[in-house]
C-alpha cells in the first residue's frame, strides 16, 4: 500500500477527524465498560490526560492555542457523548437484562436519577409510591431492582448463599475496612466475630445500665431546656441523648487525657460544634453519592470531602484517648482488652465511628418519630401509663430492662415505633454469579437487588389492618380481629441474615426502657399550635434520619 494511501486511512487532525475517532474510541470504551468495573476517578484523570494530548499535539502541530483547545475539547465532548448516546439506547434496549422489568424511564437509563430521590429525605415514600404503581418488581435504576415481596427476603438476605452488599457500602471504594464498610460477606462474617463480645448476654446488662444512667439524665436535661413559653424541643434532647449514650457505651465513661474528653457531653454542653450535626451531614452525603460509586469516587478526592470524614476524626481523636485508659466497653472488644484479637488503628477507628453513628442515630431517630405517634393518640398514650403505673411507681423500680419486654402493651408500643419510626429505602446486594431465582422472576448477576424495608412494614399485606396507622394493638395475640395481619418477617429495620444488625436485642431493650422511664416520668402532650402533618411531611431519611419539622412536646414532672 502507498504512503499516500496510508495517508488517507489516518484521520486528519481536525475537528472533524479528533472527534470521529474520540466518537469510535468512546464506542469501544462503552462495550468494555459495560463488562468491567471502572473508577470514577481514574475516568477523570483518563479524559483529562486524553485532552491534554490532543492540545499538546495540536500545538505541536503549529495550530494556534484556540485551535488546539477547540480540537481537544470537542474530541473528548464526542467521546463522553458517543458513551453516553450508547449507554441510554442499551439500558432502553431488550440486550439488558433488566429491559422487561417496569420503572420510570429516567431510573432505567441513569443513577443521577436514583441520587436525587435520596438527596429529597424521601426516598422511603417515593418508592413505596413506585411499587404501587409499577408493582412488586420495579427497575429504580440501570441495574437496580427494587423488590417489595417478602418472599425476596431469604433468597437476598437469608440464605447460606446470602448475597453480598453492593458498593454503596463502600465510601470512594476506599480498601475494606469497618464492620458496615465491608461489603463481601465472608469478610464481613470475620470483622463480625470482633464485634460478637460487645452484644452478649453478659455485656448487655452492663450496656444497658449505661441507658439507665443516660436516660435518667435526659429527664433533668428536658426541664433545663424548657424553653419561655413552656415547649420542649425533644428531637434535639434525644439527638443529644442518643450521641452521649453511644459515645459512652463505646468509649466509657468520660475520662480527660491530654486535654481531651472521651464524650462532650451534649447533653449537658449543648452541642456548640454540632458534632452530632455534622455526623448526619456526612451521613446524608455517603447516602446520596453511594447511589453512583463513579461519582463518590470523584468526590472523595476532593477537598469538600473533609466532611465525609468529620464522625472519623472524631472518633479518631476519642480512640486516641480511648487508648490510654481501661473501660468496660465496646471499645475494650476491639482493642483486644477481652481476650479477642486487635483490630489495627485504622479498622478502629471506622469501627467505632460507626459505633457512634449507627448506634446513636438508627434509635435516636425511632424514639423521635415513636414519641410523636404515642403524643399524638391520647388513648394509646393513656393505655400505655395505665400498665406501667400498674407495674411501677417510679422509674428507679425499674431495675430488669428485659422484663419490660412482658409487658404486652409496652411491647407493642415498641414494635409499632420500629415499624413505623424506621423509614429506610431499601438494603441493596448484588446477586451473585449464575444469577438467582427471586420470588419467581429469574434475576441476572450483577445486578443489585433490595427490599425496601418502609414499604414492606407499611404494606397491607403485611400489616392489616390500617398499616399505616400506629396501632399497637396488633402486636397484641389477638391482634386487631380476626382479620388481623402481622407478618413479623416483614419486619427488616435490623435487616436479616450475615449483615443483620448486631445490636437488634439491645436496640429493643433500650427503647423499651427508655420509653418507659420517660412515660413514667413526665405527663407528655403535643402542643396545641403543633402541626402533625408537618412533622411527618419533614421526616427525610438518607441513612440518617433528619427531622425539618422538630418535635415540640410539653411536660410535666408526675408526682
Amino acid at each position: 500500500m502507498s504512503l499516500s494511501a496510508l495517508q488517507g486511512l489516518t484521520p486528519s487532525f481536525d475537528f472533524a477527524g479528533v472527534s470521529s475517532a474520540a466518537a469510535a474510541i468512546g464506542a469501544a470504551t462503552t462495550l468494555y465498560l459495560n463488562r468491567h468495573e471502572y473508577r470514577g476517578d481514574t475516568a477523570v484523570v483518563v479524559c483529562a490526560l486524553a485532552w491534554a494530548s490532543v492540545f499538546g499535539t495540536g500545538i505541536f502541530k503549529g495550530l494556534s492555542i484556540n485551535q488546539s483547545l477547540g480540537i481537544a475539547t470537542s474530541g473528548v465532548a464526542s467521546f463522553l457523548g458517543t458513551m453516553i448516546v450508547i449507554a441510554v439506547a442499551y439500558r432502553l434496549s431488550p440486550l439488558h437484562p433488566l429491559w422487561r422489568f417496569p420503572g420510570p424511564f429516567l431510573n432505567k437509563i441513569t443513577s443521577l436519577k436514583a441520587m436525587h430521590m435520596v438527596s429529597t429525605g424521601h426516598r422511603y415514600t417515593i418508592i413505596k409510591g413506585l411499587h404501587e404503581t409499577y408493582g412488586k418488581f420495579v427497575r429504580t435504576g440501570p441495574n437496580t431492582l427494587s423488590i417489595a415481596s417478602v418472599e425476596a427476603v431469604h433468597p437476598i438476605y437469608t440464605t447460606a448463599q446470602s448475597m453480598d452488599k453492593s458498593m454503596a457500602y463502600r465510601p470512594g471504594r476506599a480498601p475494606v475496612g469497618g464492620l458496615f464498610f465491608t461489603p463481601e460477606r465472608d469478610i464481613h462474617n470475620i470483622r463480625r466475630k470482633a464485634w460478637a463480645g460487645a452484644f452478649s448476654a453478659k455485656s448487655l446488662v452492663k450496656l444497658l445500665a449505661v441507658v439507665d444512667k443516660r436516660t435518667k439524665q435526659m429527664i433533668k436535661v428536658m426541664d433545663r431546656r424548657r424553653g419561655a413559653d413552656g415547649v420542649i424541643d425533644m428531637s434535639e434532647i434525644i439527638r443529644h441523648w442518643a450521641y452521649d449514650l453511644m459515645a459512652e457505651m463505646t468509649f466509657g465513661a468520660t475520662s480527660d487525657v491530654y486535654g481531651y474528653k472521651t464524650i462532650q457531653e451534649l447533653m449537658a454542653n449543648g452541642d456548640p460544634e454540632n458534632v452530632s450535626e455534622n455526623a448526619q451531614n456526612a451521613t446524608v452525603v455517603f447516602e446520596v453519592l453511594g447511589e453512583a460509586p463513579s461519582i463518590f469516587d470523584i468526590a472523595w478526592n476532593l477537598p469538600a470531602s473533609d466532611e465525609f470524614h468529620v464522625l472519623e476524626k472524631t472518633a479518631t481523636k476519642l480512640m486516641d484517648v480511648r487508648k490510654h485508659i481501661t473501660g468496660d466497653d465496646i471499645a475494650s472488644y476491639l482493642l483486644g482488652e477481652k481476650g479477642g484479637e486487635r483490630l489495627g488503628d485504622e479498622d478502629l477507628n471506622i469501627d467505632s465511628a460507626f459505633a457512634i453513628a449507627a448506634g446513636s442515630d438508627t434509635t435516636g431517630g425511632t424514639l423521635t418519630i415513636l414519641l410523636f405517634y404515642l403524643l399524638r393518640d391520647r388513648a394509646v398514650y393513656k393505655k400505655l401509663r395505665d400498665e406501667l403505673d400498674a407495674h411501677f411507681h417510679s422509674i428507679d423500680e425499674i431495675d430488669d430492662p428485659k422484663g419490660l419486654q412482658e409487658l404486652p402493651y409496652l411491647n407493642g408500643v415498641v414494635w409499632e415505633g420500629l415499624r413505623l419510626g424506621t423509614p429506610f429505602g431499601g438494603l441493596p446486594r448484588v446477586v451473585g454469579e449464575g444469577g438467582s431465582m427471586i420470588d419467581g422472576e429469574f434475576v441476572p448477576e450483577d445486578i443489585i437487588v433490595s427490599v425496601p424495608p418502609y414499604t414492606q412494614q407499611t404494606s397491607p399485606e403485611n400489616f392489616y389492618p390500617l398499616p399505616m396507622e400506629f396501632l399497637p394493638e396488633r402486636w397484641q395475640p389477638e391482634g386487631l380481629g380476626p382479620e388481623t395481619i402481622t407478618k413479623k418477617n416483614a419486619m427488616l429495620c435490623f435487616s436479616y441474615g450475615a449483615f443483620s444488625c448486631l445490636g437488634k436485642i439491645f436496640a429493643t431493650q433500650e427503647l423499651h426502657l427508655t420509653v418507659a422511664k420517660l412515660v413514667l416520668a413526665y405527663d407528655m402532650e403535643l402542643p396545641k399550635s403543633f402541626d402533625q402533618q408537618k412533622f411527618l411531611d419533614g421526616v427525610l431519611n438518607m441513612r440518617t434520619t433528619l427531622f425539618d419539622y422538630p418535635l415540640a412536646i410539653r411536660a410535666t414532672a408526675r408526682d
